[in-house]
C-alpha cells in the first residue's frame, strides 16, 4: 500500500503545493511549468508513495536555498546521482553552490520539504553505534589512531563515536570540545579554562533509507572550539553508510564559523593569500584576529602605528615578522571585498605577499572536513567495538592468493583480485569495475553496463616464477564485445613479496599489447600494511632501503614513483593514499 512504500522508503513524501507565483514560469531542467500535472514515471525517492498517495496532482515545485526553483522530480534525480560525492547533496544545476536534498523547501510556502524525523525505529541503522577502527591490518593500530585523534580530535573527524540510539541520534567525542558559557566568547583568551563537550544530540535529523544517507543539524548554544583555537556555531553532518548498514562509506561535517564584531576584530573574514614567488594561493579564515594556514597558527596584532604584524618561523627556524603598512585605524574595517592587504617580509621568496579580501564577516563561511575510509573507517561496534576484522584488502608476502592489486590507488577501477583458494583448492580471480569512477567509462557494445566483476578463465598460476595467466572472455560469457574486443589474455608477473606487478603483457583481440610497468602500473592495495613494519623508525635509511629492494627487485620508473608516493605517505603518518571503495 502507499503507506507502507513510504515507511519502507524511510522518507516523509511531500505534498504537492500549485503554484501561485506568477514569476516561475518551469523548471529550468525538464521546462515543466505549475499547470502540469504527475506521470506514470517513478521519482527516485520518495515520489512513488506521493505520486500513488495524489494521484494526477499538480506537479510539485521545490526552492534550494540558494533561491533556485525546480520540479520536485528533476532535483531529486540532480542530488540522489550526484556525479561525485555523498548522495542527496550536489550543486545546484543553476548557481554550483552545494545543496541538500533536506534543505529544500515548498517553493510557495517557506516549508522544509521532508520535515524532521525524531523517530528513528524505521531506519536500517537504527540501534547502531559508528567507532572508528582500523580498516587493514597495521602494527599498533590503536596508538596509530590515538595519535591521530589527538593531533586531529573531533573537529577533523576524528575520534567521535556516531549513535543512532533511542531516544535521539547524537555524536560523542573521544577529546571533548571546548564550550563557552555564560561569558563573551571574543574576549576570552584561554581555552583550557572553557567548559568541556563531550557528546552532544542532533537538533534536526533526517535518514534516505534509499541511498542509506543520514543528515544532522547542530545549532551550538554557545560557540565551541577544537584544538585549533576556532570558534563554531553551527555543524551540519551527512553520512553515507553500507548497503548493509556496517560501516560509513564516505561523510562530511561542516563546521561554521562563528562571527565576531568588525570594529573589535577589522581583519576577520575570508582572505585569498597569493604569493610572490609563484607558490599556489590559499584560502585562510580570520576570527578574533586568529588564522590557521598550511597547518601552522598565527596571531594578527595591531601595533601602535595601527600597522598588522604578525611572526612566523622560516625554514630554519629563524622567527620571521610579517608588517603591513597599510593602517587599520580604530574603528575601521579594513579593506573591502575584492580590496587587497599588502604584507612584506625579509624572507627570500616571501618578500611581497597580498591578502586579497573575499568576505568582511564570518556569518556564511564554513570549514568543510571529508570523511573518507582511508586509513580508518567508521563502522558498527555495538557489540564487540574492538573486534579485530578489517573491511580492506589484505596482505599476503608469500603467496599471490588473497592479494589485491589497483592502478591509479583506487580499488575497483580494474584492479585485479585473487581469491583465496575453496575448501577444494580451486583458485579463482577477478577484474573489479566497481568503482563509481567507471561510470564514465564506455558501456558493453550491445549497450549493457560493464559488469561488476568480470572472471578470469583458463587460470594457470607458476609459484616458481610467479607468472599468472588467465583471460577475460568478453564474447564468451557476455555475447558481446567491449570496445570491438571478444578477448584479452594475461600474463602478469609479480616480484618476490607480492607487493607489484613486475612486467607482463595483456594482450588484446582487437589491438595492441599493453605492457605491464609501462602502459598498467599496478601495486599492491594493502601496500601499507607491509610498510607500517619496514618503516616503523620512520627514518629515511629505512625509506632507501625499502626503495633499494624495489629496484632490485626490477620495478619500472613509474612503478617505483606510484610505491614512493605511497612510502612517504607512511612515513608522514597521512591518510591512506589508496580508495578501498567501500
Amino acid at each position: 500500500s502507499p503507506n507502507k512504500l513510504a515507511r519502507a522508503l524511510s522518507t516523509k513524501p511531500y505534498t504537492a503545493r500549485k503554484m501561485e507565483q506568477a514569476d516561475v514560469v518551469s523548471c529550468p531542467i525538464c521546462l515543466a511549468s505549475p499547470n502540469d500535472h504527475l506521470t506514470d514515471e517513478p521519482s527516485p525517492s520518495a515520489t512513488p508513495a506521493a505520486s500513488l498517495d495524489h494521484g494526477a496532482a499538480d506537479i510539485a515545485f521545490v526552492k534550494t536555498p540558494c533561491g533556485h526553483i525546480f520540479c520536485m522530480h528533476c532535483i531529486e534525480r540532480v542530488l540522489l546521482k550526484p556525479r561525485d560525492g555523498i548522495p542527496t547533496r550536489a550543486p545546484c544545476p543553476m548557481c554550483r553552490e552545494t545543496i541538500n536534498l533536506f534543505d529544500l523547501t515548498h517553493a510557495t510556502v517557506d516549508s522544509l520539504v521532508y520535515d524532521t524525523e525524531n523517530d528513528m525505529s524505521s531506519w536500517s541503522i537504527a540501534g547502531s553505534q559508528f567507532h572508528q577502527r582500523s580498516l587493514i591490518p597495521m602494527p599498533n593500530a590503536d596508538a596509530i589512531l590515538q595519535k591521530a585523534i589527538d593531533r586531529k580530535g573531533a573537529i577533523e573527524g576524528f575520534g567521535i563515536i556516531f549513535s543512532f540510539q533511542e531516544p535521539i541520534a547524537s555524536m560523542e567525542f573521544a577529546i571533548p570540545l571546548k564550550m563557552t558559557f555564560d561569558c563573551d566568547w571574543t574576549e576570552i583568551t584561554d581555552n583550557d579554562d572553557l567548559l568541556t563537550l563531550d557528546s552532544i544530540p542532533f537538533d534536526r535529523t533526517n535518514f534516505h533509507q534509499q541511498s542509506m544517507t543520514f543528515h544532522g543539524k547542530i545549532s551550538f548554544a554557545s560557540p565551541v572550539c577544537g584544538s585549533n583555537s576556532y570558534f563554531y556555531e553551527k555543524m551540519d553532518c551527512l553520512l553515507h553508510f553500507s548497503g548493509t548498514g556496517h560501516y560509513i562509506r564516505q561523510g562530511n561535517l561542516r563546521w561554521s564559523f562563528a562571527s565576531t564584531p568588525i570594529e573589535s576584530y577589522p581583519l576577520d573574514g575570508a582572505w585569498e593569500v597569493q604569493f610572490s614567488h609563484g607558490r599556489t594561493s590559499t584560502v585562510i579564515y580570520v576570527q578574533k584576529h586568529f588564522f590557521s594556514c598550511f597547518g601552522m597558527n598565527y596571531r594578527i596584532t595591531i601595533d601602535q602605528d595601527h600597522r598588522p604584524r604578525f611572526t612566523w618561523h622560516g625554514e630554519y627556524g629563524q622567527s620571521i615578522e610579517q608588517t603591513s603598512n597599510q593602517q587599520i585605524l580604530p574603528g575601521a574595517s579594513g579593506p573591502g571585498i575584492g580590496g587587497a592587504l599588502e604584507w612584506k617580509t625579509i624572507a627570500p621568496g616571501y618578500e611581497r605577499i597580498v591578502w586579497k579580501r573575499l568576505a568582511t564577516n564570518l556569518d556564511n563561511c564554513w570549514k568543510s572536513i571529508d570523511i573518507l575510509a582511508g586509513n580508518f573507517v567508521y563502522r558498527k561496534c555495538n557489540e564487540h567495538p574492538h573486534n579485530d576484522q578489517f573491511l580492506g584488502p589484505s596482505y599476503q608476502a608469500n603467496t599471490l592468493w588473497g592479494n589485491t592489486f589497483c592502478q591509479l590507488y583506487s580499488v575497483g577501477l580494474a584492479s585485479y583480485h585473487f581469491l583465496e583458494p575453496d575448501s577444494d583448492g580451486n583458485c579463482q580471480a577477478y577484474i573489479s569495475y566497481e568503482s563509481p569512477k567507471t561510470e564514465a567509462w564506455p558501456s558493453l557494445d550491445n549497450g549493457d553496463k560493464v559488469p561488476s566483476r568480470v572472471p578470469f578463465r583458463n587460470i594457470s598460476w607458476d609459484p616458481t616464477t610467479r607468472i599468472f595467466k588467465g583471460n577475460i572472455c568478453w564474447e564468451q560469457d557476455y555475447s558481446t564485445t567491449w570496445m570491438n574486443e571478444s578477448k584479452w589474455s594475461y600474463e602478469i608477473v609479480f616480484d618476490a613479496t607480492f607487493k607489484f606487478v613486475v612486467s607482463g603483457t595483456c594482450s588484446r583481440s582487437g589491438g595492441e599489447s599493453h605492457r605491464f610497468g609501462i602502459d598498467l602500473i599496478y601495486i599492491n592495495a594493502a601496500l601499507e600494511t607491509s610498510l607500517r613494519m619496514s618503516l616503523a623508525s620512520q627514518s629515511s635509511g629505512e625509506y632507501l632501503d625499502v626503495v633499494r629492494q624495489w629496484r632490485d627487485n626490477n620495478a619500472s620508473t613509474g612503478t617505483l614513483a606510484m610505491l614512493g608516493e605511497v612510502a612517504m605517505a607512511v612515513m608522514g603518518d597521512r591518510e591512506s593514499m589508496f580508495d578501498f571503495n567501500l
